[in-house]
């Protein structure tokens, strides 16, 4: 647990991949919650017409594809005034390790889940150091704590999400800015329509974040699934690794 609450009220918060599922209902949330701006980032910014539609100029649509850096230098560029990154953009590109298509699938799960987080967040660095309170926040997932052999190369992404997170609250622990990682099990989203499990809802997801961010939560199990997986892990990592390892 942080000290450091951010409070979006009146904050100006970028989100990636706003478009549906987990970044969307993340902005809906941060509207709830008094948000005063929210740069919706997608690499389609047509998908974001209703957001707009319904929130005006609070929401404001920027093209963003976060698995090329032209696109992150030049909104980086034109943007300059974030209180809040959320790293939500994300693939699931399965891939067992001894695949044949192991290495694609790392490579398509690694473009998106960790170069993305990391470059993205790299060019709002400047932004996320300030006087007043400033969060980053990294949608990493359950697989990220202990590798799921059905998804075992995205388990190896969002394992280095989990790391990444780290480092950064590291080599931020001297500035005012939060960094808090999510660590969500089977979410009811696109993303995860083919998995055959039981999914919370991507609303429910938001709200915790969002609670997060005001309470100065550093790690986040934001479902049912999550909530019992993360208590275990905290116990037992190698008790969380032998039983993802039945996933398969």
């Amino acid at each position: 647990m942080s000290k450091l609450g951010v409070n979006p009220e009146g904050k100006i918060a970028l989100v990636s991949g706003a478009n549906r599922g987990i970044g969307k209902a993340i902005v809906l949330e941060l509207l709830a919650n008094g948000i005063a701006k929210v740069y919706a980032g997608a690499r389609n910014t047509e998908a974001l017409k209703d957001l707009t539609e319904a929130y005006g100029d609070r929401v404001v649509p920027v093209h963003l594809d976060v698995t090329d850096l032209n696109s992150i230098a030049a909104l980086s560029k034109s943007i300059n005034d974030i209180d809040i990154l959320v790293n939500n953009a994300g693939v699931f590109s399965i891939g067992k390790i001894f695949s044949e298509t192991a290495v694609s699938s790392l490579k398509e799960n690694f473009d998106v889940n960790v170069w993305g987080v990391l470059g993205l967040t790299k060019a709002f660095e400047a932004s996320l150091q300030k006087e007043s309170n400033t969060a980053v926040v990294n949608i990493s997932s359950l697989a990220g704590l202990g590798n799921m052999p059905m998804a075992a190369t995205y388990s190896v992404s969002k394992a280095a999400v989990h790391s990444l997170t780290q480092g950064m609250r590291a080599e931020l622990a001297d500035k005012n800015a939060l960094v808090v990682g999510v660590y969500p099990g089977p979410i009811d989203t696109d993303m995860a329509a083919a998995l055959p499990m039981e999914k919370d809802s991507p609303e429910n997801v938001a709200k915790d974040i969002v609670n997060a961010l005001k309470e100065g939560t550093e790690d986040v199990f934001p479902d049912v699934m999550s909530k019992e997986a993360g208590a275990y892990y905290a116990n037992s990592p190698k008790g969380v690794e032998q039983q993802f390892a039945t996933f398969a």
